[in-house]
């Protein structure tokens, strides 16, 4: 029997967008206690990889069938307090369930305008990190809000959030300002506030760390330097970028938990009624190829803001945004994030030219026409460093 599911479960994942395990083979299911009169139960399949790695997926199962679907029964079950569910706030009586149709690595779910599921589909052992920062930052305004959790075994399934009234993706925002030719710059200070509000609270909360200043100029020079090798656009850069990080101070840098994947696709403007709206930050699981326990690692809160920067460079180049629109948006983000845009920063240049270099590397191989993003910051970076 287990078997027999294993390989239904493999049929119905396999054309699911948050379904990473193709290259894999079912290996196994494990099912959670029986929860709504027995008619819901989490099953987690087991995915083996050629190179002896394994995921586990989450497919909670409401009479045989993926519970998403009919996503009610979970709000249900937070709200009656179940084995698992824990509520962190009075819960809302919501309206109708609606899945999100764009989801990627995750299930959305919205329960009327009032709460939003996030379902984990790809589940690692211990807290997840989007919602352990989400506990953090609670009663900043600046993330949605915690309703509750669903947590079996010490492994997160799901977290519950208030659901933002007519959000806004930062990114098309900024690229339809840019090409109107419409000023960025109070929602960049915005943006810069509200990350600034990010940053200071988890250095509160959570525990903060030291990383080494030498290592940091030691390893932005070689990434650049095997970039270069590899992508002629990088190549005359190199001198420039070796300058800029002998500057980096060789001792300790604070460090601390961070976003970890930070740009105009992570924040939402929502409260359209109000004088600037409320800028919101999302999606605080780091950059989703690492593994958890690196993405957990307090690092400097400087790459969160290397890379907003470089993503108003990319809002600039998709609007055809007039001279001096990016640049104002620099200044008014870093400005609202309480740092002097005149004021040299090498270690801020050292995470935007990893950035900047990564980026080189993607463009030249699948969207050649958009090099010119990250290049023109290296252009500008050489002239700085001369």
């Amino acid at each position: 029997m287990t078997a027999d599911l294993a390989r239904t479960l493999w049929e119905l994942a396999l054309p699911q967008r948050w379904f990473s395990g193709r290259d894999g083979a079912p290996l196994g299911v494990d099912l959670g206690d029986p929860l709504a009169d027995g008619a819901l139960r989490p099953a987690l399949l087991s995915v083996g990889f050629p190179d002896g790695r394994v995921e586990r997926y989450l497919i909670p199962l409401l009479d045989g069938k993926d519970a998403c679907d009919d996503a009610g029964v979970l709000l249900d079950l937070l709200r009656a307090g179940a084995p698992g569910f824990v509520a962190l706030r009075e819960v809302p009586e919501a309206g109708p369930a609606r899945r999100f149709a764009g989801e990627q690595s995750n299930t959305n779910v919205f329960f009327g305008d009032q709460v939003l599921m996030k379902l984990f589909r790809r589940i690692e052992p211990g807290e997840n990190v989007d919602v352990e920062l989400h506990r953090a930052l609670a009663g900043t305004g600046v993330v949605a809000e915690l309703y509750g959790t669903w947590t079996v075994d010490g492994a997160d399934y799901a977290v519950f959030v208030e659901a933002l009234e007519d959000p806004a993706d930062g990114y098309d925002l900024a690229k339809d300002f840019a090409a109107r030719g419409e000023g960025f710059t109070s929602h960049a200070r915005a943006l810069g506030r509200a990350l600034a509000v990010v940053h200071h609270t988890l250095a509160d909360r959570l525990p903060t760390a030291t990383i080494s200043g030498t290592e940091l100029a030691d390893g932005c020079r070689r990434r650049f330097a095997e970039v270069a090798a590899a992508h002629p656009a990088a190549a005359p850069f190199a001198a420039a970028v070796s300058r800029a990080v002998e500057r980096i101070p060789p001792g300790p840098l604070p460090a601390q938990r961070i976003h970890g994947d930070c740009h105009l696709g992570q924040v939402l403007l929502t409260e359209p009624g109000s004088a600037e709206g409320r800028w919101v930050y999302v999606d605080f699981e780091g950059e989703p190829l690492k593994p958890l326990e690196e993405r957990r690692l307090p690092d400097s809160p400087l790459r969160d803001v290397a890379g907003m920067l470089r993503s108003f460079g990319y809002a600039a180049a998709a609007g055809g945004a007039p001279s001096g629109w990016l640049e104002s948006c620099r200044r008014a983000f870093l400005e609202g994030y309480g740092l002097d845009p005149d004021a040299p920063n090498p270690v801020l240049d050292a995470y935007e030219i990893d950035k900047a270099g990564y980026e080189v590397a993607y463009e030249s191989l699948y969207r050649p026409h958009l090099v010119q993003v990250p290049t023109d910051f290296l252009a500008t970076l050489s002239r700085r460093s001369q």
